[in-house]
């Protein structure tokens, strides 16, 4: 078992990290809903409502383009808030001293 001392957080690295996550996270549930908003207009027609149709195109085209620029404003957002509380981090780890942490070899 090796004991290592945890003193510092690279500040861009976890920004980064945070930025990835948060836009896989988003693009997966991003999918997911627009899959919902073709499902609901064909669900409409199928109803007997041919006015769904317009609607539900609009709706698509309008949660696309928020989407994209949901995605891109989180994970722009998670890289900053990464970055301070990396370096807010290694502020309080400078004054503390570190963590201490215990590693195992696998077998």
């Amino acid at each position: 078992m090796q004991k290592v001392t945890l003193t510092h957080i690279g500040a861009i690295s976890l920004g980064k990290l945070l930025a990835i996550w948060s836009f896989v996270l988003g693009l997966i549930m991003y999918i997911l809903y627009l899959l919902m908003m073709l499902i609901l207009p064909i669900l409409g027609i199928a109803s007997g409502d041919q006015n769904t149709l317009a609607g539900g195109v609009v709706g698509f085209l309008v949660a696309a383009v928020i989407g994209i620029i949901w995605l891109v404003a989180t994970a722009v957002a998670m890289f900053i808030f990464g970055v301070i509380t990396a370096t807010i981090y290694n502020i309080i780890l400078g004054i503390g001293g570190g963590i201490d942490v215990d590693f195992k070899e696998r077998s």
